[in-house]
């Protein structure tokens, strides 16, 4: 039984699906079931597993791949058939379509012809990709939340930036100075102390 895992690298935004889909091939007699889920953690990624392995309790094989962005980790595994022909390339799937926080499982009942490895590999990875072209795919930003504190007579300088940059603003408890609360996406959360600084003569705080 192959199971690999590893890490991955981090940006600040990363496609995922929807919602579950699931589509089944019929190839030389076998029935590959393709189950793909959006998961957010490995625990999540487990119990969905689980209930496949559980719906269809009678198939020997259940090969699976998920990639997670917020922890970098991803994982597959052969579940019983050969070494690399069918964990591996659901996750070359998953990566194809540049996916994160996701999980695909692909069920095998064996209907009496062997496909050998480089048949398994097609076979996995066909059944993968057309369950995955059924997602409905959307973006996910990554942002951190951060306190801006600032005297009144930069307001107008720091909203032109804050626009500019679309940065949103989440809550203003401002009183006798400037207090808003952003969400910042990671990749530009560097250039945007530096411009804040910048522009309010290093007298602003963000914490």
């Amino acid at each position: 039984m192959a199971n690999t895992d590893g890490r991955m690298q981090t940006t600040d935004n990363y496609l995922t699906i929807e919602e579950h889909a699931s589509t089944e091939l019929k190839i030389n007699k076998s029935r590959f079931i393709a189950d793909a889920y959006p998961v957010n953690s490995s625990e999540e990624a487990d119990e969905r597993l689980n209930s496949v392995r559980k719906k269809y309790y009678d198939a020997r094989h259940h090969p699976f791949s998920f990639i997670l962005q917020d922890t970098n980790r991803f994982r597959y595994n052969d579940d019983g058939e050969p070494a690399g022909s069918s964990g591996k390339p659901i996750y070359d799937v998953i990566n194809k379509y540049n996916l994160r926080n996701v999980i695909v499982i692909v069920t095998r009942y064996f209907g009496g012809v062997k496909l050998g490895v480089g048949g398994l590999k097609r076979a996995y990875f066909d059944t993968a990709e057309e369950c995955l072209k059924l997602c409905k795919i959307k973006e996910i930003l990554i942002t951190k939340t951060v306190r801006l504190r600032f005297s009144y007579k930069f307001i107008g300088h720091v909203m032109k930036y804050l626009e500019r940059s679309k940065i949103s603003i989440k809550e203003n408890n401002s009183g006798e100075t400037v207090e808003i609360i952003c969400d910042v996406r990671l990749g530009i959360l560097d250039d945007m102390r530096k411009e804040l600084t910048e522009i309010t003569n290093g007298s602003i705080e963000i914490v």
